[in-house]
Parts: C-alpha cells; sequence; structure tokens
C-alpha cells in the first residue's frame, strides 16, 4: 500500500472533485501494483520510408485507486505514466516518454529518435530497454512494470540540417546547416520583419524560444516554449543555432559593397536568397572585393534595434563556391566589359559565386501572387491587425478579390505575410495608392465590396455588392434580367432555368449594365474576368445556383 501524506500536495488535487474535511485528517490512495507491460514486436527495423508509420507499440494494465474516504473520487489525473527506454537493462541514463492510460505507440521516427539518443549504432541491431514509470505524485516513490527488450535497427539520422517551419509546424522556410552535424547550424535566411518560426533537427526534435518575456534568442525543447521570432527588419539575415548552447543569432546585412576596381552595391532578391549587381569593368584582369556591415541580434540585444552589434560582412570565392570570411577576399573579374555578380545561398550547404557577361535581370523585380489587406477586418478580428485577409493576382497584373470590410481604423495592403515593413498606403487622394507612406487607406462602411488594385499604376478600386448579383449568358441571352437574392455576406442563392446550352456559358455581374467587373470560372471556383461558365452543359432544366463571391466558389444543382 502507497500513502500520500502532506495534505498540501494531495488535497489541491482531492479538493476538486468533494469538500475536503477539517484540517489534518489523513487521505489514503491505495491500490497502486505494478503492471504487466506488452510490446508488439521484438525486433523491428528502422527505415526512413516507413519513418512515419507505427513502428511499435505499448500496452498496459493499470492498477485501480481508491480512497479511504466514502464517495472521494480519485482524479482522472493519477496515476503519472511514462514509458522509460535505455540501452542498458539496469536504466541508467533512461529517457522518458509521457505515455496514455493504457498503451502508447512510436512512429519510426520518434523510435529513432530514442535508438539515437540511447546510443545505438545505426543499421545494426541492437537491444532497447522498456520499462513503465508510474507514481502518484512527486512525494513518493515510482513503481516500475517488468522489463522488455526490443532488438532495434535504427537508420542514420542526417543531423547536418535543421529546418525552420512556420508557426503551425507545418511549411518550411529555410534551412541552415551543420557541418560537423553537431548542433552548430548556420546560413543565409530571406526573412520578412517579425517572421514567426519553430526549428526542427534530422531527429525530430523540436526547438523554440524559452516561454518567457524577455529571453528572446533563448532555446528550449520543452512543452512550454514559444515560437522563434526575428527582429522588425527584412531581407537577409546570417542566422546561427546553437543547440548545446541553446541560443540563436540574427545579423542582418541590409546591402553589400563592392569595392576596388568597381563601386557598387549589391541588391538582394528576396524570393531566390541571392545578391546581385551588374558592374562594368574597363580593363582586364580587374580585382573587387564584395562587404559589408551586419547588424547582430542576439541574447543580450533581444530585438532592440539600437542596440544591435555592428558586424563586419566579408566574402571570399574560391572557384564557383562563396564563403564569409573575417576579411574580403580578391575576386578577379577576367576580361573587360560588363558582367553580372550573383552570390547564391539557396543551397543551405554551401553558397555559389557566378560570373556571367552581359547585365541579367532586374534584381528589384519580383512578382507577388497576393495583396494582404491587413486592418481591412479589424472590427470583426479585433485590434490586432493580421494577414488574414488577401486578394490574388491576376494574369493581367491586377489584384481583385471580394472581400468584407469592417475597419475601424483604415487599413494597409502588404505584398508579403508577416512583412510589416512593405506596404501600399493611400496617396493624396482616394483610388491613389504610395508604397510605404504615411496613414492608412481610408476605409468605407462596413459591407461586402469587389477590390481592385493596379500597383503598376498605383491605382485602387472599392465597389459595395448590394444585396442581387445578376447572370447573363444564361440561354446565350446577354442582359441583366436574371438575378440571384443576397442569402448571406457574400453569398447569393437562387433558381435559374437552362432552356439551351450557351456555346460561351454565362457569367456572373455585379451591377446592372456594368459590363467590366464580372466573374466566370469552371469545376466550382470563380475567377475575376474569367471565361464563361458552362455547367449548363448538363442540359436543359431548372437548377439551383449558390455563389459565395467571398470564397470564390459556386454550386449549380440541377433540380
Amino acid at each position: 500500500m502507497k500513502t500520500i501524506k502532506g495534505l498540501i500536495a494531495l488535497l489541491a488535487i482531492c479538493c476538486t472533485a468533494v469538500s475536503c474535511e477539517k484540517d489534518g485528517d489523513k487521505i489514503i490512495l491505495s491500490g497502486l501494483e505494478p503492471s504487466k507491460l506488452i510490446a508488439t514486436a521484438t525486433d523491428v527495423r528502422l527505415t526512413q520510408e516507413n519513418a512515419e508509420a507505427i513502428a511499435l507499440s505499448f500496452a498496459w494494465n493499470n492498477s485501480e485507486l481508491y480512497t479511504n474516504t466514502p464517495g472521494m473520487n480519485v482524479p482522472s489525473s493519477l496515476p503519472h505514466i511514462s514509458l522509460q527506454s535505455a540501452a542498458d537493462a539496469a536504466f541508467t541514463t533512461p529517457t522518458e516518454t509521457v505515455a496514455d492510460k493504457e498503451s502508447h505507440s512510436f512512429t519510426g521516427t520518434e523510435l529513432n529518435t530514442l535508438a539515437k539518443n540511447a546510443g545505438l549504432e545505426a543499421d545494426e541491431s541492437s537491444p532497447l530497454y522498456f520499462r513503465l514509470k508510474v507514481t502518484l505524485g512527486t512525494n513518493t516513490d515510482p513503481v516500475y512494470s517488468n522489463i522488455v527488450s526490443v532488438n532495434i535497427t535504427p537508420y542514420k539520422i542526417d543531423m547536418s540540417l535543421i529546418k525552420m517551419l512556420d508557426a503551425k509546424k507545418e511549411k518550411v522556410l529555410g534551412t541552415l546547416y551543420s557541418p560537423e552535424s553537431d548542433g552548430e547550424y548556420a546560413g543565409f535566411v530571406s526573412a520578412t520583419s517579425w517572421l514567426n518560426f519553430f526549428l526542427q533537427e534530422g531527429d525530430g526534435t523540436l526547438w523554440g524560444n524559452v516561454g518567457v518575456d524577455g529571453m528572446a534568442f533563448k532555446l528550449t525543447n520543452d512543452e512550454s516554449m514559444w515560437n522563434c521570432w526575428y527582429p522588425g527588419q527584412s531581407g537577409c539575415f546570417y542566422t546561427t543555432v546553437s543547440t548545446s548552447g541553446k541560443e540563436w543569432t540574427a545579423t542582418h546585412i541590409p546591402v553589400l559593397d563592392i569595392s576596388g576596381a568597381v563601386d557598387a552595391e549589391m541588391s538582394y532578391v528576396t524570393s531566390k536568397n541571392q545578391w546581385k549587381a551588374t558592374v562594368t569593368t574597363t580593363t582586364d584582369n580587374s580585382v573587387i572585393q564584395i562587404s559589408g556591415t551586419g547588424k547582430k541580434y542576439n541574447v543580450s540585444t533581444q530585438t532592440d534595434d539600437a542596440a544591435a552589434i555592428d558586424t563586419p560582412i566579408a566574402f571570399t570565392v574560391n572557384g564557383n563556391q562563396v564563403a564569409l570570411t573575417a576579411t574580403a577576399g580578391d575576386i578577379t573579374i577576367p576580361t573587360a566589359g560588363t558582367w553580372t555578380l550573383t552570390l547564391d545561398f539557396s543551397d543551405p550547404k554551401t553558397g555559389t559565386y557566378t560570373l556571367t557577361a552581359g547585365e541579367g535581370d532586374d534584381p528589384e523585380e519580383e512578382i507577388f501572387p497576393f495583396l494582404y489587406l491587413a486592418g481591412i477586418d479589424d472590427g470583426t478580428t479585433g485590434p490586432d491587425w493580421n494577414f488574414n485577409v488577401k486578394i490574388a493576382r491576376g494574369n493581367d497584373g491586377i489584384y481583385s478579390g471580394i472581400v468584407y470590410v469592417n475597419s475601424l481604423w483604415g487599413f494597409k495592403m502588404y505584398t508579403t505575410a508577416d512583412d510589416w515593413n512593405n506596404y501600399y498606403t493611400m496617396g493624396e487622394t482616394e483610388g491613389t495608392l504610395i508604397k510605404n507612406g504615411e496613414g492608412n487607406i481610408t476605409a468605407p462602411e462596413e459591407g461586402v465590396y469587389l477590390i481592385t488594385v493596379d500597383l503598376a499604376n498605383l491605382t485602387y478600386t472599392m465597389k459595395k455588392l448590394e444585396n442581387r448579383i445578376y447572370i447573363s449568358g444564361l440561354n446565350d441571352v446577354w442582359d441583366f434580367t436574371v438575378t440571384l437574392d443576397k442569402t448571406a455576406d457574400g453569398v447569393y442563392s437562387g433558381t435559374i432555368e437552362v432552356t439551351t446550352v450557351s456555346p460561351w456559358g454565362f457569367k456572373i455581374y455585379i451591377e446592372p449594365e456594368n459590363w467590366n467587373d464580372y466573374f466566370g470560372g469552371g469545376e466550382g471556383l470563380l475567377y475575376y474576368k474569367g471565361e464563361g461558365i458552362t455547367d449548363d452543359a448538363a442540359g436543359v432544366g431548372i437548377y439551383t445556383l449558390t455563389v459565395n463571391l467571398i470564397n470564390a466558389t459556386y454550386e449549380m444543382i440541377k433540380q
């Protein structure tokens, strides 16, 4: 029998279920016995191909716990159960995994990580020992199950790379390289201001920021971690991560200078993680150097721009490879003429240097697939702006979309999600735009609007949708007599009759006699100024047509 003494520890748990008696009562919790642990296999060979599949499962019987107080239930959180694993049956240095109440399963990745941490050799079968550890609290001795031995053949884990995952841990934002696979990673990352991310090593270990205010750039891998975040700058960051030191740094590089035979600046191409410049030399074998000054952020500076440390940045080249060095090395341009220089850091393992004759593409020219309308719904979602609302770029370069507007303070249009530094706001008059200007775009009254943006000419339009939209081209009749009524914000529905199949399909117009603003599409999707919808090819009859302009979808069902 195990007895819990000390009311401070247990009564806080038990009193959530029943009333406590007078101070000094003793509550006794009984019934904890060693469990019988069983495994689904005695030999497991792991492969990277099956890394995400269940590789090994355990099950056990639970003790029936009870108290000495009639009517008092045992808290559902008890007992505390974990699976211990170790390379020896004495469990000299065990690894603990919090387990479910009656069973636990390991994927190939998880089991492979346990084997690696226990020191098992890759591609060799070795025993890994498991046992169940059960406790009633921190002030009680644990009870252990029988020991189960499973022969594990792990695969080699590539610990040379660490991935930067987005806040949802779904998308890879960048990758850093550790030449010695020793937990010391570095590389050049294209990042937006305040970019949030987690880090994941090759063995699946997740790292994040210590979950305490004022501890930016300090890493942890426990469950309390927050996501890490870059400072309020955008562009190229030389980033280092030390999992042994549990710290990371970010050195922002605003510009790289070319000196020597040529004086020029290199421009950073965000989407490609490249630096580019076009230079003209007047003599053969001209010698240049590439260098700059970065701003380093770390645990001492936090994300304070004023505290960021001036840090020399210099490069040397060897063949087609480029490396970061303390002093800029000489780079020779073989013949006089116009050349395009490129430093490419898209491969995390090595930077490359190329020198091509002639002028290259304009490094400043980038195409952004979306515009993010931060602040356009702050009356709905709250005062904190976000990048949830966006409109898409069409083939003609015009951005468009149907948006529910409920803005308290106006809004801005951002070219990249989570990058607060690059945006468009209203120019001198409504309908005009200016890049990185002051103030916000004036918001109209609450409602659903068609928003179009022409960044080439720095103009925008906002047209409010009313309670009806118009179907034209149905039965090859191009007028505005067929309508759908509003059923919700941005949603319209009604019946239509197909008497003859139109060779052109039909289109959806937002207002009568306006032939310029319409939607076409197909297969349930809508596109601004798209081709006619040909779902009438299903034949004559009565149909229910439902259009959701905000989601850019439609549904046409024959009655």
